[in-house]
């Protein structure tokens, strides 16, 4: 329970240091967060203002111990609800009897109580005159139909709105809405009081903690604390969003296999204050709504107890990074899409550069929450999943001082950092069609990048969601990639010709760093190698020159297509999935392909072609002779060589000729 503690203590932090303005704030004891549809105004004295629909809107509304972690059970919440508990006259519309009876008892113990609010005694006065649905059906918010029942199905033509905001159940094959399940908020109109809104009241709000507490009976030990106070008998739920049903801390196994056989008591088991329950789970509700890395029921969180910002690890440090790299792609506009574009600027020379600058941007990023983070500061690793709608379960957690995590971060950008393509919406004159940039980004891949370059945009949720958990330990405790997620991303961006050129340029730029940072933290200390950022001609690899002769046999054949205005795939790119399998005896038959192509440029582009020769020439002499005839198929090196060349054409100074088409998409 080290996480629960450490959400506890923030929320302590938290509450004696609040942020700067904030939309989303701690949620305080005995409340919990619900959407919203409906708001009702009246008065102090419990007269009908008016009502007016909202949608969606997320409030904080006081809960019971049961209200807050109730999921199907019939447990009313305080003041704000559905319309089947708030409103009197509801069994008048309806086939259902309704639960006003249950919200009408809740109410009025806090009403009649010394704790009580001049809010809730209004509410309480409007509610018992039991008119809340004909009132709402006479401001045409609610809908009858012929029978003068509420509607559950539009008819042909009619429009109810918020018919919108209801989950549609299906009733012998026909999909209906019931909107008794419609959310009350109420806005109570008090002169001399500045805010009405009941769930925004900080007065209401510490009317109804006192009264709550004043409830309890139950006292024990809190695991958590470790003081003796009043126990939680249920624990929130609403976690991740509004209207989240799973919860982390659960025991209602109270038939058939009673607490699995192990205890007679839930408190046995673990025995947690209602105070420390309520304050870790809406810290921890905070925290997720203000800094978690969501990807459908999956939920990845790293915070300081202290309540400090501090950068995740699922995101990309340098996201908002000004400078980036041009696409030195074949032809960038070949995506099939027309709205998209190519960012033109002069790229970094990495051939000398060799990663240089990533590392110092990366280093000053990092350096500014030094400023904010102490060395004795610790940071905290949360990893939360649902295998069904009721359970919430921790699949990963970590504690780390903030200079081991700050190494962490840094050691999985500088290993994995590679040229990954990506897109942003360009700025473009009011009226005119909105297009996409395409530029390519000198960082690491983030995990939802090496998922589609592994497994392509087919794959489902749950794939996802795996790989997201599998990268985690990677990135925060510094373990070797998973090799089975390289042999996926290296096999995929050798295959080029079964995706879209897009897709391939991400999977080709996802596949190279994740080879180099399998290779950076190999299983095997021995066996581990860096690869520099740029081209390096020292390299005598056979994989790596293999990849380096590819990229010039594209360059060739590509030169020589640009320049007769033929749009089509070179033979590199046709055959690039036989040459990674079989090099050596792809390549005949590819250098073959390309003489006419020689031939054709020798008039126009004679310089070039010299300059190909040439190059052609130092890295076939580059081999090992037994080692360029070996019928091994390549691995993901080839892809480094063959990448790094591809780039170093793009900043290459050839002739005076030939400089004029270097920035040209060819």
């Amino acid at each position: 329970m080290t996480w629960f503690q450490r959400l506890y203590e923030t929320y302590e932090n938290v509450r004696a240091n609040p942020p700067g303005n904030e939309e989303n704030t701690l949620t305080p004891i005995g409340h919990t967060s619900q959407q919203v549809h409906i708001i009702v105004r009246i008065d102090g004295k419990g007269h009908f203002r008016g009502a007016e629909f909202i949608g969606k809107q997320s409030v904080i509304l006081p809960a019971t111990e049961d209200s807050a972690g109730r999921t199907s059970g019939r447990v009313a919440h305080p003041l704000i609800d559905q319309i089947k508990y708030c409103a009197k006259d509801y069994p008048d519309y309806s086939e259902e009897e309704g639960y006003f009876g249950l919200y009408e008892k809740t109410l009025s113990g806090w009403v009649q109580s010394p704790h009580s609010h001049p809010m809730a005694e209004a509410v309480y006065a409007y509610i018992c005159k039991g008119t809340l649905v004909s009132d709402l059906v006479r401001e045409k918010l609610l809908y009858l139909n012929r029978e003068g029942k509420l509607a559950t199905v539009a008819d042909e033509g009619q429009d109810i709105p918020v018919f919108k905001v209801l989950t549609p159940k299906k009733v012998n094959g026909i999909s209906q809405r019931d909107q008794g399940n419609l959310m009350i908020a109420w806005q109570v109109e008090i002169p001399g009081e500045n805010e009405s809104r009941t769930w925004t009241s900080e007065a209401l709000q510490k009317s109804w903690t006192a009264y709550d507490a004043s409830q309890m009976s139950k006292k024990g030990l809190c695991m958590v604390s470790g003081l003796e106070m009043f126990l939680a008998n249920q624990h929130p739920r609403n976690i991740r969003r509004p209207g989240d049903g799973a919860k982390l801390i659960s025991a209602n196994d109270k038939s058939g296999f009673t607490f699995r056989g192990r205890f007679i008591e839930q408190d046995e088991a673990c025995s947690v204050g209602y105070a420390t329950s309520h304050m870790a789970h809406n810290a921890l509700r905070w925290l997720i709504a203000r800094q978690g890395y969501k990807n459908g029921d999956q939920v990845i969180l790293a915070w300081t107890p202290k309540g400090k910002p501090v950068p995740q690890p699922l995101n990309d440090l340098l996201s908002d990074d000004e400078e980036e790299m041009p696409d030195f792609s074949r032809d960038s506009t070949d995506d099939s899409n027309e709205s998209e574009k190519t960012v033109s600027q002069p790229a970094i020379d990495h051939t000398r550069d060799l990663g240089q600058t990533f590392a110092q941007k990366l280093k000053r990023r990092l350096q500014g929450f030094d400023t904010n983070l102490d060395k004795t500061d610790t940071v905290a690793i949360l990893g939360l999943d649902s295998a069904t709608p009721g359970r919430l379960s921790v699949i990963f957690y970590m504690e780390q001082l903030w200079p081991e995590y700050r190494l962490a971060l840094e050691s999985w950008q500088n290993d994995m950092a590679w040229w990954i393509r990506r897109t942003r919406e360009a700025d473009v004159p009011q009226g005119k069609k909105r297009k996409t940039e395409v530029f390519w980004k000198e960082t690491a891949p983030t995990p939802n990048e090496i998922a589609l370059a592994a497994y392509g945009k087919r794959m489902d949720d749950q794939l996802k969601k795996n790989t997201v958990e599998r990268l985690l330990p990677c990135i925060a405790g510094k373990r070797p990639v998973p090799f089975d997620l390289v042999t996926c991303c290296v096999s995929r961006a050798c295959n080029r010709a079964g995706l879209d050129n897009w897709e391939w340029e991400m999977a080709l730029g996802v596949a190279c760093a994740m080879y180099k940072g399998y290779c950076a933290r190999h299983p095997l200390e021995k066996q581990r190698r860096k690869y520099k950022m740029g081209l390096d001609e020292t390299n005598t690899s056979r994989d790596y020159l293999y990849g380096r002769l590819l990229a010039t046999a594209e360059r060739i054949e590509g030169m020589a297509l640009f320049l007769a205005g033929e749009n089509r795939p070179t033979n590199a790119e046709r055959l690039m999935q036989r040459f990674a399998d079989y090099p050596y005896a792809t390549w005949p038959q590819l250098y073959k392909a390309i003489q006419p192509y020689r031939q054709r440029l020798q008039q126009s582009r004679g310089g070039f072609i010299r300059n190909m020769d040439k190059l052609m020439d130092e890295i076939t002499n580059a081999f090992d002779p037994e080692e360029f005839m070996k019928p091994d198929r390549l691995s993901g090196e080839f892809l480094l060589g063959y990448h790094c060349q591809r780039q170093a054409f793009r900043n290459a100074k050839e002739s005076e000729t030939t400089e004029k088409t270097q920035g040209e998409n060819e």
